[in-house]
Parts: C-alpha cells; sequence; structure tokens
C-alpha cells in the first residue's frame, strides 16, 4: 500500500498537482481502512498548518523514519517530486528483494511441513497397525523395523510433548529476538554464519544499507544524519552496531570509507568505491550502484539456492519415506522366517 501511495503522489505531483490536492485525490481512491485513517489525518495535520513531514511523523508504524527524513529533506531542498521519485525506486526494489527472498524460502518450507507431517502420520496411525501385525507374527524382526517401532511408540506417547517444548522453544528465541539486544545479536550472528543462507543474509542487509544511504545523500540529507536514521531503522544487530560505532567516527573527523574499512562488516572492493566516491564527491550516486550490484547478487544468490536446494530436499524427503516403507515391508518380504 505504501508502495502504491507514494508511487501514485510522485505521478500526481510530477503532473503539477498541489501536494494537498494530490493527497486528497489518492485518500478519496483508498479502501476502507488504517492506511486511508492515517492518510486522512495526514491532510488534516497538513490543512492546520503542519508541514508534510511532521504530518507523517504522528504515524510512525506506517512511516519510518528514513521516510519521514527523506520528506524533510526534500522540504529543506524543495525537491519534493525528486525525493519521491528516489523513495517510489526505494520501496519497489525493497518490495521486489523481500518477494525474491520469499519465494527462495517458500519451497524450502513446504517441502519440510509436508515431510513433518507425512512422517508423523505414519509413525502415529500408520506404524501401530504394522506393530500389531508383527507382533501377531512373532519371530525377531530386523534392527531397523525395532528401531522404527520404538520411534512410533514414542511419538504416539510422547509427540505432544515434544511439540509443546518445540513451540514453547520458538516462543522464547522470539521473545528473546524482540525484547533483548544481546538476543538479537546471537541471532544475527548464527544467521549470518548459516552455510548458504549466511551469505544471502548479509549480502541483503548490506545492499538494503547502501541503497537507504545513497537515496537520503542523493536527496540531501547530510551523512551524519543519514547514518542516525540507519541506526535506528536497520534490522541486523550486527550491522547496528557497526553503522553506530561508524557514525561516532564520521562525527569525529574520521573518513567513511575508513570507519567502513574498521568495522571489519562491508567487503574491501565496498569501502574502496566509496573511497573514489569521497574524492570524487559522488558518494551517493557511487553507494546506489554499489545497491545494484548488491541487489544483482541476491537475485544470483536466491536463483542458485533454489536450484541446489530442490533437488536436495526431494532427496531428502524421499530417503525418509524410503527408509520408513523398507523398515516396514522387509519382515514382510521375510515373513516365512518371521513365522519361523
Amino acid at each position: 500500500m505504501l508502495v502504491s501511495f507514494t508511487r501514485q503522489l510522485y505521478v500526481l505531483m510530477k503532473a503539477g498537482i498541489p501536494l494537498l490536492k494530490a493527497l486528497q485525490i489518492i485518500c478519496a481512491q483508498l479502501p476502507e481502512g488504517k492506511f486511508k485513517a492515517n492518510i486522512e489525518l495526514v491532510i488534516h495535520d497538513i490543512q492546520e498548518g503542519k508541514s508534510f513531514s511532521e504530518a507523517l511523523s504522528f504515524s510512525p508504524k506506517l512511516f519510518s523514519l528514513f521516510y519521514i527524513n527523506m520528506i524533510k529533506a526534500s522540504e529543506v531542498s524543495g525537491n519534493l517530486v525528486g525525493v519521491l521519485k528516489e523513495l517510489s525506486q526505494h520501496l519497489i526494489q525493497n518490495r521486489r528483494i523481500s518477494r525474491q527472498v520469499q519465494s527462495a524460502f517458500m519451497y524450502p518450507a513446504l517441502i519440510l511441513i509436508i515431510t513433518v507431517v507425512i512422517l508423523a502420520a505414519l509413525l502415529m496411525f500408520v506404524l501401530p497397525t504394522f506393530t500389531r501385525i508383527f507382533a501377531d507374527l512373532g519371530g525377531s524382526l530386523p534392527k531397523i523395523t525395532l528401531f522404527l517401532i520404538g520411534l512410533s511408540k514414542f511419538t504416539v506417547h510422547w509427540g505432544w510433548l515434544f511439540l509443546f517444548f518445540l513451540i514453547l522453544a520458538a516462543v522464547a528465541i522470539s521473545l528473546l529476538y524482540h525484547q533483548t539486544a544481546w538476543g538479537r545479536q546471537i541471532f544475527n550472528i548464527v544467521m549470518w554464519r548459516l552455510p548458504l543462507f549466511g551469505g544471502l543474509m548479509r549480502t541483503i542487509e548490506i545492499g538494503r544499507f547502501c541503497r537507504m544511504l545513497g537515496t537520503m545523500l542523493f536527496s540531501g540529507v547530510s551523512l551524519v544524519k543519514s547514518l542516525e536514521v540507519l541506526c535506528d531503522t536497520t534490522q541486523s544487530a550486527l550491522l547496528r552496531r557497526a553503522l553506530e560505532d561508524i557514525r561516532d567516527k564520521v562525527e569525529q573527523g574520521k573518513a567513511l570509507s575508513l570507519a567502513m574499512e574498521e568495522s571489519g562488516i562491508f567487503a574491501l572492493t565496498l569501502v574502496k568505491m566509496i573511497q573514489v566516491g569521497e574524492e570524487s564527491g559522488k558518494i551517493a550516486e557511487l553507494f546506489l550502484d554499489a545497491a545494484e550490484d548488491y541487489e544483482e547478487e541476491v537475485s544470483f544468490l536466491v536463483s542458485g539456492l533454489l536450484s541446489l536446494l530442490e533437488p536436495v530436499l526431494i532427496v531428502i524427503m524421499g530417503a525418509i519415506v524410503g527408509f520408513v516403507v523398507v523398515s516396514l515391508f522387509f519382515p514382510i518380504f521375510t515373513i516365512s522366517g518371521v513365522v519361523k
């Protein structure tokens, strides 16, 4: 909704329609709901004499600190149309990356859920029937069958307790992540060090940082203010800590590229690009160029991850189901030995 709103506002103002009139036109087309109510509040505040950025600041859940500071910078520079264009492009790119990542995780998650459901159904409903059959036949059973029968009995009797502790652990991890800074930092460290997915998450975060910082600098927001906004808006605990350190060093007069290099978070290639930008005075453009490179790399990593995970997950799912089937039917294939 925010992407569409920003894009429509840019198009209307580019056509020469004043801000207030443009907001009223967009609001009239919005469906009833929280978003429309917030836009109506923004219109009311502007009519009362508040600036656009001040009106937006009363809806912090809808308009981020990044969004508000971009609008505030446009009010200083008098280039609201240009800033709205940059904002809409940023939001569109951010949505595109988010959808790519969601598609990358959706397929593995779906396969995992299907595998768990099938395995649970076999252990809880199919295995007990076979267990009674084997008990009636008598004789000794293969070790893999005995292992599966034991696993089935555990699932039937204690599966609910295992599920309860699993949900409890998920809730505890969620609370630690949302309520404590050290919990977010540990989660961030673990995520960034995961094989396959860690590199993807790191690339996404740094690419988002480059685009947001480049967009703000290009729109006239000062470097220190831009870093402050990013410290408050970035979701990565490791990146936030690095940005806080970079902001302090920049305030003390150190070059941005040198502060980035000392943080140990950013690739040397990016640091050298920004160093060139500082010398040429085109730091904003180079951050935006770097963001495009990172976004292309995300697309490459996502496609590579999907092509790798699909066969691996299918093989794992087939191996699990195959193990269960062989364990069940192997004694039947040797029924004569079991009967004796």
